[in-house]
């Protein structure tokens, strides 16, 4: 599949930047305890899915590291993160939704 647009590559790191800022302050406003892995996890997953889009300019490749970072979040949902990994997951789908060439 061809590659993505310029703006439409900076566009999904924004995005994902953005659901990120909002991960971290839902984490920020929950009574979870200091270091409570499912936000870590998550928070993990989200930075490395950035990490690799911003190498990634194919839209397949962008797509498919979309939906393994969505796949991940699932088995971190349990207590407190459940909320902002379920928002998360949402936002990830959105992204690879409009990315595919029928959207």
């Amino acid at each position: 599949m061809p590659d993505v647009s310029t703006v439409t590559h900076s566009e999904v790191l924004s995005e994902l930047e953005s659901a990120r800022h909002e991960f971290l302050a839902s984490r920020d406003s929950t009574e979870a305890t200091k270091g409570y892995m499912g936000f870590e996890l998550a928070d993990t997953t989200l930075l490395e899915c950035a990490a690799a889009i911003e190498k990634l300019t194919d839209r397949d490749q962008i797509i498919e590291t979309l939906k393994r970072a969505y796949n991940h979040l699932p088995l971190m949902t349990d207590g407190a993160a459940r909320p902002a990994v379920e928002h998360m997951r949402s936002t990830l789908v959105d992204l690879w939704e409009g990315l595919e060439p029928d959207a």
